[in-house]
């Protein structure tokens, strides 16, 4: 215990800005107590920022990357404004709700002062993302491991239960015979989030933090160096499978093949590991029907949503199979219908709504509600056709399928769709700009992240986690909510101190 303080001592002597690191490094633990604590977070790590940085968040120089960061922040907040008050006083939306969008434009802003505090902290050697690093590695580890345990006894380390063990679905108004060969369709446990079922996500978001710590710690320990590593990766695997979120474990594992890109002696190690995740993940779905057809689904939906830009161009000359076996498909009245995805529907309503406002967008928070103004049409229950495709449709139910099979939701499930309909062209070209000045930085510094230390492997955990959160083939939650974009903040202010990090001099 006295040894325990007197480190403790120690690293307090050496680092006077212990606190506001610690603050940081709680980031990863606070996306698990829920949005409350990522804001008050947020609010205590600005103030702190704020109290040491003092006047140099004026008086320092930014990076260009920075300013058009800040510009996309701007274009949020502008287009926000125009629609809501284009809303106000011409289409006679309700003002709370214009107001309510108002408001979260501006608070918006908050996570660019998060950004830029971030980088200033690491610029002048206040924040040490090592702290973070270990922080990320051992909340996803706790996390995967409680996700195994829960399969397992059927409740998590601390006793929560999921309602529906199969599923995240639940409505009062359905009984038990409805959602059964939903909830068969999707086993899924929840850890430490309750009723949401969002904790394959967080391994995935903070796998690589934890992947790179292992092979760091045990880098010179022999067979260890293999051993460690490739329990740790099969336990974040397994922990994904059993949360039951399919596309991070698609993520988790196209993340661990953009290793290999970078020239590090660890392939090896890698390589063994992979091959060990493999063949367990092949157990795992394999020996258990619910998983089997789980993902057996998942890849057909997944062909679905990837042959769409395909089937609409064929279509449009008129040489659209109506046989082809790709897309799912059902008789209504003698005539072969296509069933598109839920994700399929929504990816076309936000071309959709894109087209009421194509340069600048239809503000904030506008999806949820123009998406309604698409048609009156009644929507055809999915889950039910899903599971008796045979059944006859009722007429009530039609839509029409070939042009206006659309479907609302709080956001289109996709970053760069959101960030269309929301912010328009202009919006996507800063991101497009983003993300190019992104790729140059990768080219520019391949050379340097190759070393097996601790500065390299935290930012390459970052760049790694960033380009798997900004894939664009891919469903995602909505880019402006808490914690993703907290989320993309925090990885972002990373790779943005690279040259500290790297001890690159800084001119």
């Amino acid at each position: 215990m006295l040894q325990v303080k007197s480190i403790f001592q120690k690293e307090i002597n050496d680092n006077p800005y212990l606190f506001v690191n610690f603050v940081f490094a709680f980031f990863p633990f606070s996306f698990i107590f829920g949005s409350l604590i990522v804001n008050l977070n947020v609010l205590l790590f600005c103030c702190l920022g704020i109290f040491y940085l003092k006047s140099k968040i004026l008086q320092a120089k930014y990076d260009f990357i920075i300013k058009i960061i800040f510009l996309f922040f701007l274009i949020v907040f502008l287009s926000t404004t125009i629609n809501v008050i284009k809303s106000q006083y011409f289409d006679g939306q309700p003002s709370d709700l214009n107001l309510a969008r108002f408001a979260k434009s501006i608070f918006f802003f908050r996570y660019f002062l998060l950004l830029i505090i971030t980088y200033l902290l690491s610029k002048y050697d206040i924040l040490d993302f090592k702290y973070f690093f270990f922080a990320a590695a051992f909340a996803s580890l706790l996390v995967s491991v409680d996700l195994i345990f829960q399969y397992i006894f059927g409740f998590n380390m601390i006793g929560f239960e999921n309602p529906f063990p199969a599923t995240g679905i639940a409505d009062e108004n359905k009984d038990a015979s409805y959602w059964a060969p939903i909830m068969a369709l999707n086993p899924r446990n929840s850890s430490f989030f309750g009723d949401e079922y969002i904790a394959g996500g967080y391994v995935q978001r903070f796998a690589f933090f934890a992947i790179f710590s292992v092979i760091l710690l045990f880098k010179n320990k022999n067979y260890k160096k293999f051993i460690f590593p490739m329990s740790i990766i099969c336990i974040l695997g397994a922990g994904i499978v059993f949360a039951g979120n399919r596309m991070p474990l698609l993520l988790f594992i196209f993340g661990f093949f953009l290793i290999f890109l970078f020239d590090l002696k660890i392939k090896k190690i890698l390589f063994t590991s992979l091959v060990a995740l493999l063949i367990i993940l092949n157990f795992i779905i394999l020996s258990n029907e619910t998983y089997k057809y789980a993902y057996h689904l998942f890849i057909y939906n997944s062909k679905s949503v990837f042959y769409l830009p395909i089937t609409k161009v064929l279509s449009k000359l008129e040489k659209f199979d109506e046989q082809s076996p790709k897309v799912k498909k059902f008789f209504y009245k003698g005539r072969k219908v296509r069933l598109e995805t839920n994700h399929e529907r929504l990816f076309l309503t936000a071309i959709d709504t894109w087209k009421y406002n194509k340069v600048y967008g239809n503000g904030i928070k506008s999806f949820r509600v123009d998406c309604h103004k698409l048609g009156k049409n009644e929507d055809i229950n999915m889950e039910e056709r899903l599971f008796n495709p045979d059944v006859p449709l009722a007429p009530e139910e039609v839509t029409y399928f070939d042009k206006k099979n659309r479907m609302c939701s709080n956001h289109p499930h996709n970053y760069y769709l959101e960030i269309l309909t929301e912010t328009g062209a202009v919006g996507l070209i800063i991101i497009s700009i983003i993300a190019l000045t992104f790729i140059i930085f990768l080219f520019k510094n391949y050379k340097f992240i190759k070393k097996i230390n601790l500065e390299n492997f935290i930012l390459l955990s970052a760049i790694i986690s960033l380009i798997v959160e900004g894939m664009p083939l891919r469903s995602s939650g909505s880019i402006f909510t808490t914690i993703n974009t907290t989320y993309l903040i925090l990885i972002a202010s990373i790779v943005l101190s690279y040259k500290k990090i790297l001890k690159i001099k800084i001119e």
